[in-house]
């Protein structure tokens, strides 16, 4: 699979960036060995600290059963070598609708979306719509109300379960004033139908995947120069879908994290520029946001030298 580059040399924008897909690209599924470490890895964190990286409200165990669902049918017909990896996790995946709540009733320390979460790379994560007449944003708004989260870049379910989109992006520069109402507006308007994706990127001096506290860093970064830039710097790269569930109407928020290092992503001198101009327009409150300031100068040398 190929590295995602999706930074731009053009002027700095805040948009959704969104782009249609097939149901059979709703899942990324490849034969990496990246693949099967973060599986191995959501397995590790999940035994360690369930609470960490799972959590889930009590009404959402209709859609987290139907997440379940849609992710087994994916998996047998657009990847049946994953989806086997079910059997050695010691998941029956064979069962009907009303086989998989006998399941539950009887396995109560599991959970649907514990399970489909783990069946996959992607953090799975399930939003809730509010009363979409209603003027009050609060009525109105779409929150969190489940999530599988091993791979957090700077958040955590702790803070942002119950929590409208606006509250769990408090601390993004601008996404009120430029992405809110438009994400708002996505969830209501997508259709079971229509999965959409975007990119969201950002570099970083911290290869773990695992990262509540990954971005407001201010310490200054001393290990970092323009010889040993490349190899110190990390670019991540989320993959995030939104896939409206039929039945219950919630919204499947899917994030695949790929972390990269730099010196292995950026091997041109064009792909070096576009990333040079795209950190140079970043506003000063995003980059602080980004924890970039800390490294931007050796990181800036470097691509000047690709």
């Amino acid at each position: 699979m190929s590295t995602y580059l999706p930074f731009s040399d053009d002027e700095y924008k805040m948009s959704l960036g969104l782009n249609v897909i097939d149901e059979s690209d709703w899942l990324e599924v490849s034969d990496s060995i990246d693949q099967d470490l973060q599986l191995s890895e959501k397995e590790r964190l999940f035994a360690l600290s369930p609470k960490k990286v799972f959590r889930a409200e009590d009404l959402a165990f209709e859609a987290s059963l139907e997440t379940l669902l849609l992710v087994i049918s994916s998996l047998r017909v657009n990847h049946p070598d994953l989806y086997a990896r079910g059997r050695e996790l010691d998941l029956t995946l064979e069962l009907d609708t009303n086989g998989w709540k006998e399941y539950f009733l009887t396995h109560p320390d599991t959970h649907p979306l514990a399970i489909a979460s783990r069946l996959v790379t992607e953090d799975l994560l399930l939003m809730r719509p509010g009363n979409q007449k209603s003027q009050n944003y609060d009525d109105s708004a779409w929150r969190l109300t489940a999530g599988f989260l091993a791979f957090p870049a700077g958040w955590s379910l702790d803070e942002a379960m119950g929590e409208p989109t606006i509250g769990i992006h408090k601390r993004v520069p601008g996404y009120e004033e430029s992405l809110n109402n438009q994400v708002d507006k996505l969830f209501y308007s997508l259709k079971p139908e229509r999965i959409v994706e975007r990119l969201n990127w950002s570099l970083t001096r911290h290869e773990e995947l695992f990262r509540h506290h990954g971005k407001f860093e201010t310490a200054a970064v001393s290990d970092i120069n323009k010889r040993n830039a490349g190899r110190k710097i990390w670019l991540r790269v989320e993959r995030q879908t939104f896939r409206r569930l039929e039945r219950t109407g919630l919204v499947v928020f899917g994030i695949r994290t790929h972390m990269t290092r730099l010196e292995s992503a950026i091997t041109s001198s064009a792909d070096a520029k576009r990333l040079i101009a795209a950190i140079e327009q970043l506003p000063e409150a995003v980059a602080q946001y980004k924890s970039m300031g800390l490294f931007r100068e050796p990181c800036l040398a470097w691509l000047a030298a690709v």
